[in-house]
């Protein structure tokens, strides 16, 4: 069991590495979607490359599953413990955000983080994720406090209700450590938050 679950952490890294929004950016526009935006080989690139949401969405979910098969399936179909895909997990958000195919540049790791909860814990998961997302893009300005805030709200979700699962928390920690590092620039900001009664000047 030892070696399978080395071999297949070792496997989600490099499958995880696999720039999938650079794939479909490429496919649809014939350019390289790190001329755009931010520069990063990310789905919101993909989005403004194409100018379309339909090939956003599909990046989104292909890098998603990057993190919801190697860990749900062995998960929730092969009977594997949490402890046993935890670091299959964190080999999939690292492989994402340090893809080894672009010389470890990498993504922003929201959408693996998705597909990570998915497949520990598999609709529930999602649903925690996207909703802690929502939560905290409603209350701060700058996607990097939303996104941190997505993590803090995870946490204490998973604080509340899988108080007898501790693989939880080391999947949480590898998974945040790796989100904070990734929004880092922006976390040196100082944190604004939104302010519903008046107009929001800052968003045009």
């Amino acid at each position: 069991m030892t070696l399978q679950i080395i071999l297949l952490t070792i496997a989600t890294y490099f499958i995880a590495s696999i720039p999938m929004s650079m794939v479909v950016g490429y496919l649809v526009t014939g350019e390289d979607i790190r001329k755009y935006g931010d520069g990063n080989p990310g789905a919101t690139n993909v989005k403004r490359a194409t100018g379309g949401i339909q090939w956003y969405v599909v990046a989104l979910v292909l890098d998603g599953f990057k993190g919801l098969f190697p860990v749900g399936i062995p998960h929730n179909l092969l009977g594997w413990s949490g402890w046993a895909v935890t670091p299959v997990a964190i080999a999939a958000v690292l492989g994402h955000a340090f893809m080894i195919y672009l010389r470890f540049d990498g993504g922003k790791a929201i959408a693996i983080t998705g597909g990570i909860w998915t497949g520990l814990l598999v609709w529930e998961g999602l649903a925690v994720m996207v909703i802690s997302l929502l939560i905290g893009y409603a209350l701060f300005k700058a996607d990097d406090w939303s996104i941190t805030f997505m993590m803090v709200l995870i946490l204490v979700y998973m604080l509340i209700f899988h108080q007898s699962d501790p693989y939880v928390y080391a999947v949480w920690a590898g998974n945040a450590a790796v989100v904070v590092y990734k929004h880092r620039q922006g976390l040196l900001q100082r944190p604004v938050l939104r302010n519903w009664f008046k107009r929001d000047t800052d968003a045009k």
